[in-house]
């Protein structure tokens, strides 16, 4: 989340020249927040999976302690890079629904109404694709092979 505030605050506040008290970009800075904290509320799932399945293979001689660091980086990846990804797109389908708006610029003019919608898509966004992100990432769990009765 530091690492998420960080960036919103290089890449808007600072190129946009937006004051640190305007409540608009605290609005718009919050729901980044909240996404990126609820989007990764649950990669606990998948890692612990992953690593029952190591430890219940009897075939495993590997570390459960590297493997989980393994599959803990590889998941924050991947969560990392479609955090970026659902953002951004975000913010992009808002700026082509509003093209005669500048959402930055009413952002740095305090206009909470622009926050408050620009907000609201961001995190319905997170929502939307929260399940199927966590899908994808089951996918990486070492499940082990079922046999075809067919």
């Amino acid at each position: 989340m530091y690492l998420a505030y960080r960036l919103i605050d290089n890449f808007v506040r600072k190129k946009n020249d937006i004051k640190i008290d305007n409540l608009a970009y605290s609005i718009f800075s919050s729901s980044i927040i909240f996404s990126v904290a609820y989007l990764v509320s649950g990669i606990k799932s998948p890692i612990l999976n992953a690593l029952r399945m190591l430890e219940n293979n009897p075939a495993y001689e590997g570390s459960l302690v590297i493997d989980g660091l393994k599959y803990s980086v590889l998941f924050l990846i991947i969560l990392i890079i479609t955090i970026s990804i659902i953002i951004f797109l975000s913010i992009k389908l808002f700026t082509f629904m509003t093209k005669e708006i500048n959402e930055f610029k009413e952002i740095g003019k305090n206009n909470v109404a622009v926050a408050i919608i620009t907000a609201t898509i961001i995190i319905s966004m997170s929502i939307l694709v929260k399940d199927s992100l966590y899908l994808m990432l089951e996918t990486f769990v070492p499940y082990p092979e079922n046999s075809r009765i067919f």
